[in-house]
């Protein structure tokens, strides 16, 4: 499978109030690709614009962009979280906070409270915040 054949096949499973399914044959099809780190942006932002999607606790997706932890994926999270926060990737930005020797710990507490003083973020969105420690 190319890149973009992989792309398109993790887009059409985030629908819209159901549980996000991860093919084996795609995941599969991502590990053994050349660069998989070429994956986390666009699963990422598949993340950020289905805000209605179950994507699981933590869940297939962010298991796999997870394998790039500390390998440039905060850095992506960041930029996902402040362009588009949703439930769910501000769990897995919570995620890497708990991380207390995370270099970046200090940047993502800096991202939910811009967040949290942003009047354009939904009260949602900042309940959510809410829902996590930051502290």
């Amino acid at each position: 499978m190319t890149k973009e054949q992989i792309i398109e096949e993790l887009k059409k499973s985030a629908k819209p109030y159901e549980e996000y399914y991860l093919d084996d044959e795609i995941l599969s099809a991502m590990l053994s690709y050349q660069n998989p780190y070429e994956f986390v942006e666009p699963i990422l932002e598949i993340i950020s614009t289905n805000p209605s999607v179950n994507f699981g606790m933590p869940g297939d997706l962010v298991h796999f962009v997870e394998k790039f932890y500390k390998k440039g994926y905060e850095e992506l999270l960041i930029n996902s979280v402040r362009k588009n926060p949703t439930s769910h990737n501000i769990l897995m930005l919570h995620r890497c906070y708990n991380d207390i020797k995370n270099p970046n710990r200090n940047e993502f507490a800096k991202v939910v409270k811009t967040l949290k003083n942003d009047k354009s973020v939904s009260s949602e969105i900042k309940n959510i915040i809410d829902e996590y420690d930051w502290d």
